[in-house]
């Protein structure tokens, strides 16, 4: 049990039921890459990465050379992909332990070699082409001349290239397949510089979904893996299951008379006598002050309305018309059927993936299934 009122809990056998899923929808047999950044999604990278080579995950993503360390650390072997640049000097610690590293300047490619040659080891590496998201990554037309230069270095592998969809989320997939005419051209241009791909890769949660042209020899699994759809514009070929739920018991009830008021500002004022309850979680937990514009909490599937703002260790909600609540009961923040992450995204107009990777790590997760 958690060692506080509230706490994330964590569905790992709606996890295992959503990489099936998911993988009925991956076409030509291309290989699974779970990509478990940012604490995976907010969901425990170690957990979430144990599952996810069990189901049969070929390699692991991360966006920081110290998730990759986590993940070692952890005991893991499978194959880890560093999705983010990390600086030359850091290249000791890509070859120490065994980061597959993007790619798309010489210079850190050099210096992963001069590590590898150090340790008598073969350093491997993914080219990252840019077609179209604007961040890293080398232009399609420069990349046969980089792919060249890293070939002749010695004790590094270039086993892979990728790229990264803009709008593969929305409906119109019109800059999506402009993106994929870039690619390919990439692609065209490694292969004359006599680099032979063992992983292309470009698809990513929605071009899984909707894109299988894309597939390539390895798809990225994000959002989709916890449960989340990509956007509201993309269709639902697969059954998927919410992985994280966040939860708090009331912890005080107390009675406000008419015209009294809760909280900073004074943002709640008792329209008539009313029951409140405090959760013993915050902004300091990831459960920003935005919540405070609309949001509300579930009891049972009974929504009771935040009152006032979101403090950084405490929330209080207006249970007058729950008149059974009291101390002890739990409430639900978002991941059930009646307020599900979606939904909470919208009180704070943003999108799923920042609701769970929002929540900090001093919210216990409890890990069940």
């Amino acid at each position: 049990m958690p060692n506080r009122a509230a706490w994330a809990e964590i569905d790992l056998g709606a996890l295992r039921h959503n990489y099936e899923e998911i993988k009925k929808n991956i076409r030509g047999g291309a290989k699974l890459c779970a990509v478990v950044k940012a604490d995976a999604y907010g969901h425990g990278a170690v957990a979430v990465a144990r599952v996810a080579v069990e189901a049969g995950a070929a390699y692991l993503a991360v966006a920081t050379l110290g998730e990759a360390i986590e993940l070692r650390e952890a005991g893991f072997t499978t194959p880890i992909l560093l999705l983010g640049l990390v600086l030359p000097d850091e290249a000791r610690d890509i070859v120490d332990y065994d980061v597959t590293q993007v790619v798309c300047e010489l210079p850190l490619a050099e210096a992963i070699s001069r590590e590898a040659v150090r340790q008598h080891k073969v350093a491997k590496v993914h080219l990252k082409v840019e077609t179209g998201m604007g961040r890293i990554g080398i232009r399609p037309e420069e990349i046969g001349a980089l792919a060249a230069e890293v070939k002749a270095l010695p004790n590094i592998e270039i086993e892979g290239m990728f790229s990264h969809f803009a709008m593969a989320d929305s409906r119109d997939k019109t800059y999506t397949k402009g993106q994929l005419v870039k690619f390919e051209q990439a692609l065209k241009a490694v292969k004359d510089a006599g680099v032979d791909l063992k992983l292309r890769h470009i698809a990513e949660s929605a071009a899984i979904l909707e894109i299988p042209e894309a597939h390539y020899d390895m798809v990225r699994a994000g959002v989709i893996q916890y449960g989340m759809w990509p956007s509201d514009e993309v269709t639902h070929p697969i059954d998927l299951k919410p992985v994280m739920k966040l939860c708090a018991k009331v912890v005080f009830m107390k009675t406000l008379h008419k015209g009294e008021s809760i909280g900073y500002g004074r943002q709640f004022i008792a329209a008539r006598e009313s029951r409140i309850a405090t959760l013993p979680i915050g902004y300091a937990d990831g459960y920003i002050r935005a919540y405070g514009n609309g949001g509300s909490v579930s009891f049972g599937g009974r929504r009771a309305p935040i009152a006032g703002r979101v403090c950084m260790d405490q929330v209080m909600v207006d249970v007058t018309d729950l008149p059974d609540v009291k101390e002890g009961d739990t409430a639900v923040l978002f991941g059930d059927d009646d307020i599900t992450a979606d939904e909470a995204a919208g009180w704070l107009n943003t999108i799923n993936y920042e609701v769970t990777c929002l929540v900090s790590p001093r919210v216990p997760r409890v890990y069940k299934g």
